[in-house]
């Protein structure tokens, strides 16, 4: 895949913040992938290593906004055109309380998001887009509604008198993509 081709057909990419990509280096990559007991898959290692916290130039100053087609139909609470927002990419950690990197992302939404996909970035509002790191989820890409965030485990317990079952933490998790190759592909400038 020619990222470089990609980005340019969504008006260029660019750091999240400053002037200069700090692109994550293969020790830090490494420990994030200690971090959640698993491999990256190649190609978003790869862009990890090229951008680390990126985003998108878009069509103008006054239309930056990007979007996703997403393979299955998200909700329509989320979109109705069946297209969602994409506003940027994680990397690495430029401080402690940094909202950009990866590290601190995948923290913040441990025990929220089910333990077999990470966030990797952001639709600018309530959603996160995220990896599938194990089991059938694996390399894919979903989106994490967090309006509809299920109950955390004593909530549940106390809601319904039983634990909650596993299921329910995927009651807001919408596949949109077969890889992170494929998510990049179905990026497009949101039209005006």
């Amino acid at each position: 895949m020619d990222i470089q081709a990609m980005t340019g057909q969504l008006g260029g990419i660019r750091p999240v913040v400053g002037d200069s990509f700090t692109p994550m280096n293969e020790e830090e990559i490494a420990a994030i992938e200690k971090q959640i007991d698993s491999r990256l898959p190649e190609a978003y290692r790869t862009f990890l290593a090229t951008y680390g916290a990126s985003t998108f130039n878009g069509a103008s100053p006054d239309n930056p906004y990007i979007v996703f087609r997403s393979l299955n139909p998200l909700p329509r609470h989320i979109s109705e055109t069946g297209k969602g927002l994409f506003d940027a990419f994680y990397g690495g950690k430029q401080h402690d309380s940094d909202p950009y990197s990866l590290e601190v992302r995948i923290c913040y939404f441990a025990g929220r998001m089910p333990e077999s996909i990470i966030p990797i970035g952001d639709d600018g509002g309530a959603g996160q887009i995220c990896l599938g790191i194990r089991g059938g989820e694996t390399g894919k890409v979903y989106y994490w509604d967090q309006a509809n965030e299920p109950l955390d485990e004593e909530e549940y317990l106390e809601d319904y008198g039983e634990p909650r079952p596993h299921e329910a933490m995927f009651q807001n998790v919408h596949q949109i993509a077969q890889s992170f190759e494929d998510f990049l592909q179905r990026l497009e400038i949101m039209e005006p």
